[in-house]
């Protein structure tokens, strides 16, 4: 294969793909104080597939190459420096004696145990012993592929601070040692952060801060993934795991439907529904009704019921708006963050008319420097004939957006509300 482009697309949405994987297994392998040391042979892996493939075209089975060629890279880094690291104590003999080495560093990257082990690290990302806001920011940044700005973007902060989060996260990190399942009595405290962490990840491809297209359907895809892992592994298969993939497929199934043909945002209210995937929907709805069956009233449980109404409305003039509104309420109960605030005043304007959503968007502290609150803010002010401050809120949201398709349709809300105002 010579096209140059096909093959970054490729191996942008493989690698994302195959890189956590491999150094899940790796650092089981090494251990978590060697988490460096895994990262090396994949990073390794991964440009040697960079520097290969444009030449002598992508293999048949792409993923088992990188597979391959990092379990040779971790047998040679192994050789040079087995004797001169401390290796995890229960693997170090069969890692440093030539008649185990390969046949153990086989074994790791098996079937049967490199889907675990990506679990396992998730977890131990999520591990207690590191501070809440920086395991999910190691798990986005070491597992799912996510560049600094990115994760910057999703925690609405600065590059430096995550930069700040990751060296202090990773200093945790290498004293867990062992990289394993939580026993069963800490699960529910240890799934919340690998919920948010998936969860995270989906919402940067459903709608992406800093890339030139708005959806991204590797991100989409990887965390759809890792969200039917848990609800496949029996210890993680709970009404929360159920919820999360529901709520997930509820909007993924809406994804055809979010752009024109020239990659501009079409609004939820002119959506064209027939393009909306009915087989996802029906799926989603699956694993919402499961969620549903234990009892467990979680906040993805509540967000999934209102993806599911709109997934069902007729349209958007026909969509149950009061009882979206009082499943945000409910939700505010167990999640009183601003972003849930932020939702469930743009339902009360559906609801209860523009002026009234107005006022509870105000209410909300916390979202200045959010681009969708000004503009959510801009549509309600324009609404209720504010004209001119609609178009400062305008302005406010295209410089705090770095979205190119984002950009476009709020420049075009102002052009639109310019010819109104002359």
């Amino acid at each position: 294969m010579s096209d140059s482009a096909t093959i970054e697309e490729l191996t942008d949405r493989l690698f994302r793909h195959e890189a956590g994987r491999m150094v899940g297994a790796l650092t089981r392998l090494f251990g978590t104080q060697h988490l460096e040391l895994a990262e090396d042979v994949v990073q390794e892996t991964l440009l040697k597939a960079m520097r290969d493939w444009p030449y002598h075209g992508v293999p048949e089975n792409p993923a088992a190459w990188l597979h391959r060629v990092a379990k040779n890279l971790a047998i040679d880094q192994l050789r040079r420096k087995s004797r001169g690291v401390e290796l995890l104590k229960e693997n170090a003999a069969l890692l440093r004696s030539e008649w185990t080495l390969s046949a153990t560093v086989a074994e790791a990257f098996s079937e049967e145990t490199i889907a675990d082990d990506q679990l396992r690290m998730l977890f131990a990302c999520c591990h207690p012993s590191i501070p809440q806001e920086q395991q999910v920011a190691l798990a986005l940044r070491t597992l799912c592929g996510f560049s600094v700005a990115e994760i910057a973007r999703a925690f609405v902060t600065n590059e430096e601070t995550i930069n700040k989060r990751l060296y202090r996260a990773r200093e945790a990190f290498r004293a867990i040692g062992r990289v394993e399942l939580p026993p069963t009595q800490e699960l529910p405290l240890r799934l919340q952060p690998v919920l948010a962490t998936i969860y995270l990840l989906f919402n940067e491809g459903y709608n992406s801060t800093d890339h030139k297209d708005l959806i991204r359907e590797d991100l989409i895809e990887e965390a759809l993934r890792l969200g039917d892992m848990l609800v496949r592994h029996p210890l993680t298969a709970g009404s929360q795991s159920h919820a999360l993939l529901a709520l997930m497929l509820f909007h993924a199934a809406r994804s055809e439907a979010r752009l024109d043909a020239d990659g501009a945002i079409i609004l939820l209210a002119d959506q064209d529904r027939s393009r909306w995937d009915r087989r996802l929907i029906l799926l989603a709805e699956r694993f919402l009704q499961e969620a549903g069956r234990g009892g467990d009233v979680s906040a993805y449980l509540l967000e999934a019921g209102i993806a599911g109404i709109h997934a069902h409305a007729p349209s958007f003039e026909e969509t149950d708006w009061s009882t979206i509104v009082a499943l945000y309420d409910r939700l505010l109960t167990l999640a009183p963050t601003a972003i849930v605030r932020f939702n469930r005043a743009i339902a009360v304007s559906k609801a209860q008319g523009a002026a009234a959503g107005l006022k509870a968007l105000e209410a909300v502290e916390g979202l200045a420097k959010w681009h969708l609150y000004h503009a959510a803010r801009g549509d309600l002010l324009r609404e209720l004939e504010r004209k001119d401050e609609a178009l400062v809120a305008y302005d406010h949201a295209m410089d705090l957006t770095a979205s190119p398709a984002e950009t476009a349709l709020l420049r075009k809300r102002a052009i639109e509300l310019d010819l109104e105002r002359s």
